[in-house]
């Protein structure tokens, strides 16, 4: 008995002592260049460290060359990584699919979602014609290669591309796109050590760096919408009141994180260029009257814009929240059009400084001599000249200004 225990122990002292770490990383978000490297830099140290990589994963998709990457880096890596669509509700769209699926273990939390993998085309349509063909066979042979790959039912992932399927987490794991659906870290972590054969250890979050951080901020599109017409408000504000400096430096760092976001997420040129033109449209409001046609033209342009500013070949599931849409453009019509009325009536008003605003003005005479002489007004002596005969101490209106002579004639309201 007391032989058996000593073995027991030394069991258990054994399998605890190669228990393998469980490393944790969150992905949310769009799946970009920066996304590959965070991932890569998680699973070199999961290798380094002999441990297990374990990926929670919430994407509604992301741009296709960056997918291959990481697809192509978990394929190869003999360390064991587990993707975990998580949190409940979460969802592995468009290009998550591609990495759930690369996995050597999959799970979803309850109330998760995964596939919509179709391609799209510029305007976000399916693509027509011969390229559609040659596009969609490229992505189907991809995700059926990584269904075989990992011995996945290739039949429903393919229908994700085709058709545009989109499956629960419950489906999935029927149509046996997953291994598990569990809720907890801890949990895909045990289920997964039961099928790749390690003992699980320990379970460590992996935080990603400030610049990390700031990469994945800017590669929200809904953020980067929102940069572009801070930065374009703030400009805008400059100009209507220049001195404080203030929106302009607002302007200038929102246009610099939105550049720097846009060599994070391809844009649509085209797109850009309807958002711009439709800027010019509502500037151009305020000088010409359409009765309202200049701004219904900017309000479609915009909306366009922003709806296709992020489709384009190599984005997939990558889009801006109609909602968004619909509140930055009233908010930026609204705006506009309060300051545009604001400058048309700045635009028409009477000049009240230098010698253009001494018209109407009323002063007092220092010395007049045959229809020439000075006249003092705001703590200024001007020469002058009139009709008029006036004495010295007389009080005289200015009705023109030639030069720098003022043309006088007597103060009726005396």
């Amino acid at each position: 008995m007391k032989k058996l225990l000593i073995l027991f122990a030394a069991l258990f002292v054994f399998t605890t002592a190669h228990a393998k770490q469980i490393l944790v990383c969150e992905v949310n978000g769009i799946i970009s260049g920066y996304t590959h490297n965070y991932l890569k830099q998680a699973l070199k140290k999961a290798t380094d460290e002999d441990a297990v990589l374990l990926v929670r994963l919430d994407t509604p998709g992301g741009l296709l060359d960056s997918t291959r990457k990481i697809v192509q880096m978990f394929l190869e890596t003999e360390t064991p990584v587990i993707v975990f669509v998580a949190p409940q509700g979460a969802r592995a769209g468009s290009a998550g699919t591609f990495i759930t699926l690369s996995a050597g273990y999959a799970a979803m939390a309850e109330g998760s979602n995964i596939g919509a993998a179709h391609p799209v085309d510029i305007s976000g349509k399916d693509i027509q014609g011969d390229m559609a063909q040659k596009i969609e066979n490229d992505t189907v042979a991809f995700i059926k290669s990584i269904a075989e790959k990992r011995g996945r039912n290739a039949d429903a992932a393919v229908e994700t591309v085709t058709q545009s399927v989109s499956y629960t987490a419950k489906e999935a794991l029927e149509k046996g796109l997953i291994d598990a659906i569990a809720n907890t870290n801890a949990e895909v972590a045990k289920l997964a050590a039961a099928k790749l054969g390690f003992q699980a250890g320990d379970i460590t979050t992996l935080n990603p760096t400030p610049m990390q951080k700031t990469a994945f901020f800017l590669s929200d599109p809904n953020i980067l919408i929102l940069l572009l017409f801070i930065g374009i408000a703030a400009i805008f504000l400059e100009f209507k009141m220049p001195g404080t400096f203030i929106f302009a430096g607002v302007g200038i760092a929102a246009l610099v994180l939105f550049l720097a976001g846009i060599n994070i997420i391809p844009v649509n040129s085209l797109a850009l260029l309807l958002i711009l033109a439709g800027l010019g449209l509502l500037i151009a409001e305020i000088f010409v009257p359409s009765f309202g046609l200049l701004t219904l033209g900017a309000v479609v342009s915009m909306g366009f814009g922003m709806y296709l500013m992020f489709s384009r070949e190599g984005n997939m599931g990558i889009g801006v929240s109609f909602w968004l849409i619909f509140g930055v453009i009233g908010t930026i019509a609204a705006i506009f059009i309060i300051l545009g009325r604001l400058l048309l009536k700045d635009f028409h008003k009477k000049t009240v400084t230098g010698r253009e605003g001494m018209t109407g003005e009323t002063g007092i005479i220092t010395d007049w001599d045959n229809g020439a002489g000075h006249i003092f007004i705001h703590g200024e002596l001007w020469k002058a000249k009139s009709t008029f005969n006036f004495n010295k101490n007389d009080s005289a209106k200015v009705v023109a200004v030639q030069g720098m002579v003022l043309i006088l004639e007597a103060n009726n309201n005396e």
